[in-house]
């Protein structure tokens, strides 16, 4: 299993997420790249770049630059990914630290709220690798 938001998940997820006609419709000529991080722990940032909808890489280098940042801290990351809390949910009680165009968050809220929903798809550990 491997740890939320590193390189291995994040490929999965991606790989999933863009597995879903409806989704990949939903995001249809959306170009840009996502940095998902954390407020309260050393994991690096990981980075997922888009175009037209679907992943077209993930790396912990930050490419030219991140259009949008979502972060939050290990306990809300790991309620995300237990679906006990929404990616809206979150973001409105300010749980989930969302930087960039507000234009485009509300644009695209339901297609983004679908993602964090299929984070729980995809096995993970919140722990750091070597202390599991």
């Amino acid at each position: 299993m491997e740890r939320f938001l590193s390189i291995p998940w994040m490929e999965a997820y991606a790989a999933h997420c863009s597995a879903d006609e409806a989704l990949a419709a939903a995001l249809k000529g959306f170009n840009t790249s996502i940095e998902y991080g954390w407020l309260d722990t050393d994991y690096p940032n990981v980075y997922l770049t888009l175009v037209n909808g679907l992943p077209h890489g993930v790396t912990e280098t930050l490419p030219k630059k991140a259009q949008l940042r979502v972060h939050a801290s290990r306990e809300t990351w790991m309620r995300i990914h237990q679906r006990e809390l929404s990616g809206k949910k979150a973001f409105l009680t300010q749980q989930l630290q969302f930087r960039g165009s507000m234009l485009t968050l509300l644009k695209y809220m339901d297609p983004f709220n679908a993602t964090f929903r299929r984070m729980g798809d995809i096995p993970a550990t919140f722990e750091n690798a070597t202390n599991e």
